[in-house]
């Protein structure tokens, strides 16, 4: 089973998720669009809609949901088909193949007679895969406007590969799409060899962290998140995680992956890859273990052909005169050549070439 997510931080924009069940080949589909929303005082509860369906058979999910909400709200969760509504906080659930898209819905019962913000905080897992996963969250602002702040990291440069080097560092610049501040909290998850150590900065402070922190976005002021990787010359392979979401808007939720191999790893680049790249792009999950999603930003729409090579430069699969739109768009990986069988975990390049642009980067099979 896979787990595809697309960007979705800006209003209007739809989180597309695929899950594939590795012997049945199932796939589902999770569609959750517009992220939040701003109501009157008065009202009592809003519904946010969720699009889920199997393409082939039954397939087995699992919902977790964090409820951030302000004292006298509740939240449900229902699924349409069933007619049935849950309140914990993790529901196992079958989503069976139907001609229409099922529906899960995210139900908010706010104060009717108090202003405030609360949001669900809804991962999609993969009971099967620890790292096939999906995320959306909910916001809904009771008697507020929505603060309409956005913004977004560009953390592709996320894998490094050393046989020497002690130290490196990643360099995430944040992007801000209107000229809002905000403030940003980050929460990190680090799994690394013992005698591995990390940290987190933000460049504009100067300002270091070794667990979760807040930090300010000020307008005019370029920065960049800095993750720091110390190795103390031992062997291995480290994995740092960073959720990102805002705190004006938690619905503003991003997750970036830097990962890090010293020693016996291949580091040489096949020559296909070589020269620069002209468009942003990025593989998500990555590490991956069935399959990952492919997301890249072009400036004009066309046609392309998308080339997945071993760490040799062999091609092992190959996707010729895809139809590609302007702007940010997903293309699915299940994790196989072009002979139908899986590949190994190892190291693997994408590229995806269209008559003006040209995207690529780096992804790890993890098994």
């Amino acid at each position: 089973m896979q787990l595809r997510q697309s960007r979705w931080l800006v209003a209007g924009l739809a989180l597309v998720a695929g899950i594939w069940t590795q012997a049945a080949r199932a796939e589902v589909n999770f569609t959750c669009s517009s992220p939040y929303a701003a109501i009157p005082l008065g009202e009592f509860v809003k519904e946010f809609p969720t699009l889920i369906n199997s393409t082939s058979g039954p397939a087995q999910v699992t919902l977790e949901i964090n409820p951030v909400l302000p004292v006298g709200w509740a939240w449900q969760v229902c699924q349409t088909s069933t007619g049935i509504c849950y309140f914990d906080t993790e529901v196992n659930l079958t989503i069976q193949q139907t001609v229409r898209p099922d529906t899960l819905r995210f139900d908010f019962f706010p104060n009717p007679g108090a202003a405030g913000m609360g949001y669900l905080q809804v991962t999609l897992k993969n009971p099967k895969d620890a790292l096939d996963n999906a995320y959306c969250t909910f916001t809904l602002y009771n008697g507020l406007e929505d603060p309409e702040v956005q913004w977004d990291i560009d953390c592709s440069d996320n894998a490094f590969f050393t046989t020497t080097d002690d130290i490196h560092e990643f360099h995430s610049a944040i992007v801000l799409d209107n000229p809002l501040e905000d403030m940003i909290t980050i929460r990190p998850a680090a799994n690394l060899p013992p005698e591995w150590a990390w940290q987190f900065c933000q460049t504009s402070t100067g300002v270091c962290y070794f667990d979760e922190a807040t930090v300010p976005i000020t307008i005019g002021v370029a920065d960049t998140i800095r993750v720091d990787y110390f190795m103390m010359g031992v062997n291995g392979e480290g994995a740092i995680d960073l959720e990102l979401f805002s705190e004006s808007n938690p619905s503003i939720w991003r997750r970036c992956y830097y990962r890090v191999f010293r020693g016996n790893f291949p580091t040489d680049v096949p020559e296909v890859m070589n020269g620069g790249a002209t468009a942003a792009s990025y593989a998500q999950p990555n590490p991956f273990s069935n399959g990952t999603s492919l997301h890249f930003q072009l400036g004009s729409d066309g046609h392309g052909d998308l080339a997945i090579f071993s760490a040799d430069g062999r091609a092992i699969r190959t996707m010729r005169d895809l139809a590609v739109p302007a702007g940010g768009f997903d293309v699915a990986w299940d994790g196989r050549g072009d002979d139908g069988n899986a590949v190994p975990a190892g190291v693997y390049y994408y590229r995806l070439k269209t008559s003006a642009e040209e995207a690529k980067g780096i992804m790890i099979r993890a098994r």
